[in-house]
């Protein structure tokens, strides 16, 4: 048998980001907590590891999509592990959206570039056992 690895976080959320946060959703909703949390669960990642590889989702959507990253606004966080998670989750949602418009396509092709894009391949799964010794 077989045992594979679980996907990373940033992989699971890139691909759920549509539907986490659909088009023109301004705030956080139950949904999307419970949608970030499924994807957490599925990806054995702690709140801190999923922040993180939300900022190289952010990194690898602007450099797909070659936004100005001069011009592109930087989310601020910091009032609770949670709120900043759900809060990155609406930017980068409403990010991949403004990239699809720059780029004249859809979001899943923004999406898709970002899963194959060096930064997002380059992230490592996190190992269960890191995991639950984090969790307990």
């Amino acid at each position: 048998m077989i045992k594979r690895e679980p996907p990373t976080f940033a992989a699971v959320v890139l691909r759920s980001l549509p539907v986490l946060v659909p088009s023109g959703i301004g705030t956080a909703d139950l949904a999307l907590e419970l949608g970030l949390s499924a994807c957490m669960q599925m990806s054995n990642t702690d709140v801190d590891c999923a922040i993180g590889q939300m900022w190289s989702i952010r990194k690898a959507v602007l450099e797909v999509s070659r936004l100005d990253t001069a011009s592109e606004p930087v989310p601020f966080g910091g009032s609770s592990e949670r709120l900043d998670l759900m809060n990155l989750a609406l930017y980068l949602g409403n990010l991949v959206e403004r990239a699809a418009a720059q780029g004249g396509c859809d979001a899943d092709s923004i999406v898709a570039q970002a899963l194959d894009s060096p930064i997002i391949q380059g992230i490592a799964p996190t190992a269960p056992e890191v995991w639950r010794l984090r969790s307990s």
